[in-house]
């Protein structure tokens, strides 16, 4: 059965990962842009941005688990085996669900100081999807080097803001 035609599976895939990723590369940099300060405006729409990243990937997750997986742990357990990037992409996938659920104001407000070293953590999911994305390359490099150059110098710049890093080159 479908030998003949095309997998939509394989396109909704690829569709979702890409928007997913898209909506990443987007919230990252509205952080940079929302600085400036004839475009803060911007960072009123960073958490809807954030969001439509979180349910991309969830959808990406949903269409391996079902169109993919057919939802057989048998399945799934063979796949970790054969694919290690599923574990950088559900870690990715874990940090924003997290992130998703904590950028409402009421969890803003429980969470006080806490809640910015929180979402820093969208770093770490960033790193985690490149890595999804170059790991599972099999030929077509192309969209793993687009969303590198894209991300990289986001996350490069904020390399100077790590506590880590104000901690070593503050004696300097």
């Amino acid at each position: 059965m479908g030998q003949y035609f095309p997998d939509p599976g394989k396109l909704l895939m690829r569709l979702s990962g890409i928007w997913a990723s898209v909506f990443v590369v987007a919230v990252m940099a509205m952080t940079l842009i929302g600085k400036i300060e004839s475009l803060r405006f911007v960072n009123r729409y960073r958490r809807f941005i954030g969001l439509a990243a979180f349910f991309y990937s969830l959808l990406h997750f949903i269409i391996y688990l079902i169109l993919f997986a057919g939802l057989s742990w048998t399945w799934i357990a063979s796949d970790l085996i054969e694919k290690p990037y599923i574990y950088v992409g559900v870690l990715a996938l874990v940090i924003m669900a997290i992130l998703a659920v904590t950028s409402t104001k009421p969890m803003m407000r429980k969470l006080g100081k806490r809640w910015k070293p929180l979402h820093r953590f969208m770093y770490l999911a960033a790193i985690a999807i490149l890595a999804h994305l170059w790991w599972q390359v099999k030929d077509d490099v192309s969209l793993a080097v687009y969303f590198s150059i894209l991300l990289t110098p986001l996350l490069i710049s904020k390399i100077p803001t790590l506590p880590v890093y104000k901690h070593f080159f503050k004696k300097i």
